[in-house]
């Protein structure tokens, strides 16, 4: 088993004499670092300082290792970038997800009886999903063909961290504090030779209490549906291998051919240009967003709740559209956060949501299509008009317009595409990650349903996640990343519209 040696640490002994290390040196000054990226500063005096030394004191890695799939199992192989993926390929955060389940057991227990099964079933899940092992890089003589290229060796880094801090705190609600999330969180590494990795996993334990499970995955490699795909695979794998029942039978295996997603008009290569021209302004939004103590909220939507507001557009509007869940989600999260935020009347706003193009393209891609395969849909209203008395009703039939418009063309104005994507996220728009098809709160790794699922990277650029409801109860769960005494003005302003 291999165990981090990190300078400058004191050590941890299991009853079988493994080692670990407290972290420090390094380690800490990358958190630091990712602190300042959050919207501090590296140097930020001496209440930062001690919060890093306290977070980095309750850590010891037991682990690091890399898991590949199984020796000669995968040949050599590249999946070339599509028009969905190059999108994505200067989005230098990855996507992280961040699952906590209660585990009343030691960190002894762990190492000996799980993880060993957690190792061998990601090497085989990573067999099936091979390109999470890969890396990108620019296909061979080429200037902007990127691909993920897979060869033998090519492995996903797996750390595995003892944390002295209090789960139930962490993991509870109404939710906690960016900051000491980030170190639940994996990094990937460094690009090699020219080659970037594109996926990292870490498990932290909580002795006798819980365990959090942390996925970090770079956005071009793939989306929320298929990064989600590759968890609950790998769950269901260590589930059996446990001899445990997992909740949701395992994920059909991967679709890969890419023949069929479009490129009219050389689409690629002008979203290729337009974003490496912009790649510094867009790291620069991605980066410096999340202010200094966000806290990372959750709320919940329940059932009863959604089909009042259904009913409240209903009621107040003439619309041929289908009046969704995702519609009035999207609309009341964006309203309760224009009205709290005070914009001039006159302000445009924008909502950015995606859209799943697999079953609408012509013809239609399997469900297990592996990579990038959603559109950018925007809709745009004045701050004074979402803010006013009809402002849920407005928003809900501008975002269910939109569904219903590109239910029939998921591809519309796609030779603009490129123009239009640049020209929206440099007004900044209240984006959406994730959605309720997922099933996130279905990930069992034989240990139950997750207490909370959190999406950290939303806080880089001040999204929103949406997922089902954790009490499958037909509701859905979003997640934002505010300062605390907006997020409880949110909390606030969210609870007071569905209880009217």
């Amino acid at each position: 088993m291999d165990v981090a040696k990190v300078a400058g640490g004191g050590r941890w002994r299991s009853s079988q004499g493994l080692e670990g290390a407290k972290v420090a040196g390094g380690r800490r000054r990358e958190v630091a670092a990712m602190l300042e990226a959050a919207g501090g500063r590296r140097d930020g005096g001496a209440d930062q300082g001690k919060a890093v030394q306290k977070i980095w004191s309750q850590l010891t890695v037991l682990d690091r290792s890399e898991v590949a799939p199984p020796p000669g199992s995968v040949p050599e192989s590249s999946l070339p970038f599509t028009i969905f993926d190059i999108v994505l390929l200067y989005a230098e955060q990855p996507v992280q997800r961040l699952f906590f389940y209660p585990f009343p057991h030691s960190p002894a227990h762990f190492l000996d009886s799980l993880l060993p099964t957690l190792k061998s079933a990601l090497s085989l899940t990573l067999r099936d999903f091979y390109p999470l092992s890969g890396k990108i890089r620019l296909h061979p003589g080429s200037h902007d063909k990127y691909e993920l290229h897979y060869v033998e060796g090519d492995s996903v880094t797996f750390t595995v961290v003892e944390h002295d801090g209090d789960f139930d705190d962490l993991s509870g609600r109404p939710g906690c504090e960016y900051a000491r999330l980030l170190h639940l969180i994996p990094q990937l590494a460094d690009p090699d030779d020219g080659r970037r990795p594109v996926t990292a996993v870490q498990v932290t334990l909580f002795p006798n209490r819980g365990v959090a499970v942390a996925v970090s995955v770079h956005h071009s490699a793939c989306d929320g549906s298929s990064s989600t795909r590759f968890i609950s695979s790998w769950a269901s794998r260590t589930a059996a291998g446990s001899g445990e029942a997992a909740l949701a039978p395992a994920p059909a295996l991967p679709f890969f051919d890419r023949t069929m997603i479009p490129n009219p008009s050389d689409l690629y290569s002008r979203f290729c240009s337009n974003f490496a021209v912009d790649a510094k302004s867009t790291e620069s939004i991605m980066m410096n967003v999340a202010p200094t103590g966000s806290i990372l909220g959750n709320f919940t939507i329940n059932a009863d709740q959604l089909q009042r507001l259904k009913e409240m557009v209903s009621s107040k509007s003439n619309f041929s559209f289908h009046c969704s869940t995702i519609a009035v989600t999207y609309a009341y999260a964006w309203v309760c956060l224009v009205r709290l935020r005070g914009y001039p009347e006159e302000k445009h706003l924008y909502l950015a949501f995606p859209g799943d193009c697999r079953h609408r393209l012509q013809p239609p891609l399997s469900a297990e299509y592996f990579g990038n395969c959603i559109a950018c849909y925007f809709v745009e209203a004045k701050a004074g008009d979402l803010a006013g008395e009809d402002g849920f009703t407005m928003a809900a039939r501008l975002v269910g317009e939109t569904i219903e418009r590109l239910k029939h063309d998921p591809l519309e104005g796609m030779d603009n595409w490129p123009e239009k994507y640049r020209e929206m996220w440099m007004q900044h728009p209240f984006s959406v990650a994730g959605s309720p098809s997922f099933k996130v709160y279905d990930v069992d790794f034989g240990w139950g349903r997750p207490v909370k699922v959190d999406v950290p990277s939303i806080a880089r650029i001040g999204a929103m996640s949406v997922s089902e409801s954790r009490y499958a109860d037909g509701g859905v769960e979003i997640g934002l990343a505010l300062p605390k005494q907006e997020l409880d003005e949110f909390e606030a302003q969210f609870s007071l519209g569905l209880t009217l």
